[in-house]
């Protein structure tokens, strides 16, 4: 931080120039790019290790626990997830680790129902059918029949996911609730650079491209696998 150096034009030295405080831009781009992708996907495999599990449980089981399943499905698609996940990280308060719990606590049954429905699907073929009959165990059916057949599914919506979560710990931090101010993440470049968008454009174009290219470059490869 060199005050000496604020709002200075891109250069050999600065090649996407400095912000208000005289921070060099791209050194925190690249910064924010580490931590933001980082964190998203350190929830997406939080996500996976807590909805895998329990789809494959509910999805096996039905009867009462896909009942209740269904209910708590319904209760938590009334609202939007981004909408649930900021009250969530209102009532812990801002910082890296309450935004995962809140992302986590809203996400995770989004992708438990994937898999339940992929279950339940694989479940009506007839060699499973031939495999309960026979009395095999439910671990052996649910990995040697069950479980390559839905893996794709639930791996194209985590890839696509990524982008999203990307996008609202972005929102959180643009919104003052996500990650410290004093840290650098694409959201709080965006939310800094308010002051001095009539004038410096710049400083809020740079990131919001990088989180275009993130979010579309996940999308991207999520639909090629799809």
């Amino acid at each position: 931080m060199d005050l000496s150096l604020k709002l200075v034009s891109p250069n050999r030295a600065y090649l996407l120039g400095t912000d208000a405080l005289g921070r060099d831009i791209l050194s925190r781009i690249i910064y924010g790019a580490r931590l933001s992708i980082s964190i998203s996907l350190s929830i997406q495999l939080i996500l996976l290790l807590i909805s895998v599990p329990i789809g494959l449980f509910v999805g096996w089981k039905q009867g009462k626990e896909e009942s209740f399943f269904d209910w708590l499905t319904m209760i938590f698609s009334t609202f939007p997830s981004f909408l649930l996940a900021m009250v969530f990280v209102g009532m812990l308060g801002a910082g890296i680790s309450n935004m995962i719990i809140s992302v986590v606590a809203v996400e995770w049954i989004y992708y438990a129902r994937i898999l339940k429905n992929s279950v339940i699907s694989q479940k009506q073929n007839e060699y499973v059918k031939y495999a309960i009959l026979k009395g095999m165990p439910t671990g052996y059916i649910l990995k040697k029949h069950i479980f390559p057949f839905v893996y794709g599914p639930i791996l194209t919506a985590s890839l696509m996911n990524i982008g999203n979560i990307i996008l609202m710990i972005s929102s959180f931090s643009f919104l003052g609730i996500g990650v410290q101010p004093n840290i650098s993440e694409w959201g709080n470049m965006i939310h800094d650079s308010r002051t001095f968008f009539r004038n410096h454009p710049n400083l809020m174009l740079y990131p919001g491209i990088m989180i275009l290219l993130a979010v579309g470059s996940f999308r991207f490869i999520a639909s090629q696998i799809e």
